[in-house]
């Protein structure tokens, strides 16, 4: 049953993020994985030829939510720019706390090269930055943000500070993104206020 209503798959998806997290990519073997799911390896391989392609689904899990919240962000953006931006903080910071995250990040670059995987990394990586410019875009039409520079410029530089809140969750054990997080949305707000910028 599980197999033909994908449920399967979504535990997967689940058990293997977790476990190449906490064990890396060579120690989370499919035995293990399989384990974790509470599945036979025939549900395994019937969803994911190799474990790279598990890998390669994992990714293909986040890049298709990130869409769907792309969509729900740009559609409030067109009416509420400026919650569609706390709601994108507010799911990056929560990103930046989960727990797995900075093992998975660590399997994920102990894998071997795989064309799929950079092409899926990547197409995340621009959904965010085109999420954002549609988001500041939106708040300059309404007058509540900056427009001395284009949003584009504007959105590359919040992904900056993303990019670096991401990486230090991942590289500092003692870093706590949820106490960052005001500073972050106070620094973020005080970038996109109209008039000159202060710190």
């Amino acid at each position: 049953m599980a197999a033909r209503t994908g449920e399967g798959r979504a535990v997967l998806v689940e058990a293997g993020y977790e476990l190449i997290a906490e064990l890396g990519y060579s120690g989370a073997t499919t035995a293990k994985i399989c384990q974790r799911a509470g599945v036979s390896s025939g549900t395994f391989f019937h969803f994911f030829p190799t474990k790279m392609d598990l890998l390669l689904g994992i990714l293909e899990a986040d890049a298709s939510h990130s869409r769907l919240r792309a969509d729900a962000l740009n559609a409030r953006a067109s009416i509420d720019p400026a919650g569609a931006l706390s709601t994108w903080l507010d799911t990056l910071f929560a990103e930046a706390s989960d727990p797995h995250l900075a093992g998975f990040v660590a399997g994920l670059s102990a894998a071997p090269a795989h064309a799929p995987l950079e092409e899926c990394l990547s197409e995340i990586a621009a959904l965010q930055h085109t999420t954002l410019v549609s988001i500041v875009a939106a708040g300059q039409v309404r007058g509540i943000w900056r427009d001395d520079l284009a949003a584009d410029r504007l959105a590359l530089w919040i992904g900056v500070l993303a990019d670096g809140i991401l990486t230090r969750s991942v590289e500092d054990a003692h870093f706590a993104a949820t106490v960052a997080a005001p500073d972050a949305a106070d620094l973020v707000a005080r970038y996109l206020a109209p008039g000159p910028v202060s710190f």
